[in-house]
């Protein structure tokens, strides 16, 4: 059972059994070179079944965003590399304000924050991570979503607020609220890092470190809140008694799972990883009770008879054991399921899938020792103590009204319960079921609109003047916006690449993990699988390409360049064998005759559509993240790379290259795409912001006023809308204007029309603007570290913020608005 102030995070790649999947560990402890990985998980998944529950999906889905981040020495960036990086670059933007132009970079956030299923088969607003609600208030919750922060609402799930857009794009896998100070929150990301806010969220430190791994749980003690404990997958179980400053080990286990404190007695915690634990001392130690298998393990526990202990036992990725003790925990009795597996995608628990304990959890009513949920994939329920299961719900909508069971979406990877209602964390969202007695279609409510979390891979932009955008995304399908119908979700899976059809606004075509092709012809009502070419498989995110010229045509980039001209009914190869599945295709808009790909750090190249064999051309040096082609010119390449220049530019089709380097942060480069505005315009896309140069600039400009820090996988061009589109993964879809020459800039804020009164200061002093504006505020000591913040509301005119609780010293106060960003130095006395 999982209290308001805890929970069990999803893992990013999800893991099983210690037996075998090295490759797991390896990923998790983060001082094992990306490449060594890829051989360990392939090595392990050799001559095995790779589908729907054998962790090959989630292994690839780590695998495409670690090859993206790769740094030149084969290693990711930590944590500490990544904040470090940040910070400096706040500096450097904070004392180069002055000598920058003005910009008319100001995004807009579009969603999706809602699920409205049309034919996507899983509809989901995001991949949820974590919940803690507030022991005093029920309508005080947080979560953490896997790449999108942490977010809160105060007023029970009708409204959300983002809480870390601006600290970094770290991901959230556990969170928790202090239990005597409603203000103060943790959230436990990856290397075993856990973070803490005293002001509700506004900034974040660096609390401790447990282990190298990723944080699970966490734990508060609510008589004495010195007193926490915390899980790591590979690391085990810690706890601290001087408020998670530092962490001691107290239990000899090095699998970190589960901990839970026996209601109504504190000095009794239980604890489990590969095996399970009790304390009778407050958790100072633990003795190990025997009789389990050597699965991961799960604890539930409730109020109502608080000498009654369940454990849900995984074994290989599914179900493997329901335990029971009526003596806290001092000996168990496993119950008899007859071989029924209750973590696959069967309602009826007859199949052999399952990614435990990824995809596990269980939670027992508070007034109901007998009353015991758990789940999986799906999720189930027993009333009679756990000796028999019934399903309460299925992962497509469909086949759950007509079970008449509740829809909630895949992958649970916590279950909870507040009072009597049970709260399921899924990849999807946070589901709630106020009425756990009774299953019906409606069992399950979403919680969960008005997170704008979604995970894009890939993005498609119409060229009309009504925008159409369709996005693939990770756990939650593809979805399709327009600004007059809102979002609908098409595909479902995880969706990739995506694009709308150049004269025919109707008709989309997108694809799922691997390189599976669809397209609707009736704006997403219905979908159509296609018959895919050749091996009819690619990469994890396949290259999908429209032609820009020649109606009806299509291109799939495999380890074969494809293509069709009847809408995909039928294909005809127009490259030879390249080697090994593409990551890139791209056609020169301005003849397409010209097509470049990639595959690692090798690039090719066709001048005659594929009639002969592609060539070689030189390699841009490091892996190729993006490649874009200059809109007038198919010859003026620019290519995101995993090398320390980060983009490189070609004039000659890829002959000789130059360094584009220039004043870029040392961030990971995901996106590239140019702009046809007669200055060379080129904007990139990283996983920390978003930067645009052209030919009046010697240098990149920062173009991301209002825009998280988030992972931006993919950047396209509406030039019948004036506007950029940004995919990210974590923060949904955001548009900005275009760079617009000096056009419309008389309009924006400056440095002249903002004033700081008084300055120096002492305590409080008042930021005066030439016009209302909904503005955020955001204060940086000279390092560019963010020490206050405040999410964007109306200042009328003038608006005074205190800062009594900084030292003596010169800061930055830095002012986004929909006008522009402005930073002023600040001195306080």
């Amino acid at each position: 059972m999982r209290f308001k102030l805890l929970f069990l995070c999803a893992l990013f790649f999800g893991s099983f059994t210690s037996q075998a999947q090295e490759y797991l560990k390896m990923i998790d402890a983060g001082t094992y070179k990306v490449q060594d990985v890829i051989d360990s998980a392939e090595a392990y998944f050799a001559g095995k079944d790779k589908g729907r529950g054998s962790g090959y999906k989630q292994f690839k889905r780590w695998e495409y965003n670690a090859l993206r981040r790769v740094k030149e020495n084969g290693f990711l960036p930590t944590t500490e590399e990544r904040l470090n990086e940040l910070q400096q670059w706040n500096a450097y933007l904070n004392e180069t304000s002055a000598n920058r132009s003005v910009l008319s970079d100001n995004w807009e956030e579009l969603g999706p924050d809602y699920m409205n299923a049309t034919s996507g088969w899983n509809p989901g607003v995001g991949r949820i991570t974590g919940l803690a609600i507030d022991e005093g208030d029920a309508n005080h919750m947080i979560v953490g979503a896997n790449t999108g922060g942490v977010w809160k609402t105060t007023d029970g799930a009708q409204t959300w607020t983002p809480l870390s857009d601006y600290f970094s794009s770290l991901s959230v896998y556990s969170v928790a609220i202090d239990p005597t100070d409603s203000n103060t929150y943790f959230f436990g990301s990856t290397n075993g890092n856990i973070f803490k806010s005293t002001d509700a969220g506004a900034t974040w430190t660096l609390l401790g470190t447990i282990g190298n791994s990723i944080v699970n749980k966490i734990l508060i003690n609510p008589n004495d809140t010195n007193i926490m404990f915390a899980t790591a997958d590979n690391a085990g179980v810690y706890r601290s008694v001087n408020g998670g400053v530092t962490w001691i080990k107290p239990v000899t286990d090095n699998r970190g799972y589960d901990v839970e404190f026996k209601p109504g007695d504190l000095s009794v915690v239980y604890a489990s990883g590969s095996g399970f634990h009790k304390s009778t001392d407050g958790g100072a130690t633990f003795t190990t009770i025997g009789g389990f298998g050597s699965g991961a393990k799960m604890i539930g526990v409730s109020a109502a008879d608080a000498n009654v202990v369940y454990v849900l036992e995984a074994l290989n990725g599914k179900f493997g054991g329901f335990y029971t003790s009526s003596n806290s925990g001092d000996a168990f009795t496993k119950l008899n399921h007859g071989g029924l597996n209750f973590f696959g995608y069967s309602t009826s628990g007859n199949d052999n899938s399952g990614q435990a304990p990824r995809d596990m959890a269980i939670a027992v009513n508070p007034t109901d020792v007998n009353e015991v949920h758990i789940a999986g994939i799906l999720t189930w329920r027993s009333t009679n103590g756990g000796v028999a299961f019934s399903c309460t719900s299925d992962w497509i909508p469909g086949n759950a009204a007509s079970q008449n069971i509740g829809y909630c979406h895949a992958d649970v990877d916590d279950l909870q319960f507040y009072g009597t209602s049970l709260f399921a964390v899924t990849d999807g969202g946070v589901f709630k079921a106020a009425n756990t007695v009774t299953v019906t279609a409606n069992y399950y409510e979403d919680l969960t609109e008005g997170l704008g979390i979604r995970q894009f891979y890939k993005i498609g932009v119409s060229q009309t003047a009504d925008v159409i955008v369709s996005g693939g995304s990770q756990d939650n399908g593809t979805s399709a916006y327009t600004a007059a119908t809102g979002w609908k979700d098409w595909l479902g899976a995880d969706g990739m690449e995506s694009f709308i059809d150049k004269t025919n606004s109707s008709l989309y075509y997108g694809t799922t993990q691997g390189g599976q092709l669809y397209r609707t012809s009736n704006s997403g009502n219905t979908y159509t699988g296609l018959n895919e070419p050749g091996s009819g498989s690619g990469n994890w995110v396949t290259p999908f390409e429209q032609d820009p010229i020649e109606e009806n045509t299509i291109y799939v980039g495999y380890n074969v360049v494809y293509k069709s001209s009847n809408f995909g009914n039928s294909w005809t190869s127009v490259s030879q064998n390249l080697g090994a599945n593409l990551n890139n295709l791209k056609i020169a808009a301005s003849n397409n005759q010209v097509m470049y790909a990639s595959r690692a750090a090798f690039m090719f190249k066709t001048t005659d559509g594929g009639a002969t064999d592609w060539s070689q051309i030189t390699s841009p040096g490091g892996a190729i993240n993006a490649i874009a082609i200059h809109p007038t010119n198919p010859d003026k390449i620019a290519v995101a790379v995993t090398s320390a220049n980060r983009v490189m530019v070609s004039d000659d089709g890829g002959n000789t290259w130059t360094s584009y380097k220039k004043n870029l942060p040392n961030f990971s480069a995901f996106a590239l795409v140019w702009d046809n505005n007669g200055e060379d315009g080129l904007y990139l896309g990283m996983d920390y912001g978003i930067y645009y140069i052209d030919n009046t600039f010697t240098d990149w400009q920062p173009y991301s006023n209002l825009l998280p820090n988030v992972y931006v996988n993919e950047l396209e061009i509406n030039k019948a809308d004036g506007k950029i589109y940004a995919g990210t993964y974590g923060r949904g879809l955001w548009a900005s204007p275009l760079v617009a020459g000096t056009a419309g800039v008389e309009d924006r804020i400056s440095a002249n029309s903002v004033v700081l009164f008084p300055n120096p200061t002492t305590s409080v002093f008042t930021i005066a603007l030439p016009k209302a504006l909904n503005a955020e505020i955001r204060i940086f000591d000279i390092s560019g570290k963010l020490l206050v913040y405040e999410a964007e509301a109306l200042i009328s005119n003038k608006h005074s913020v205190n800062v009594s609780s900084l030292t003596k010293g010169t800061y930055f106060v830095r002012i986004s608005s929909e006008e522009g960003t402005v930073t002023k130095k600040l001195l306080i006395n």
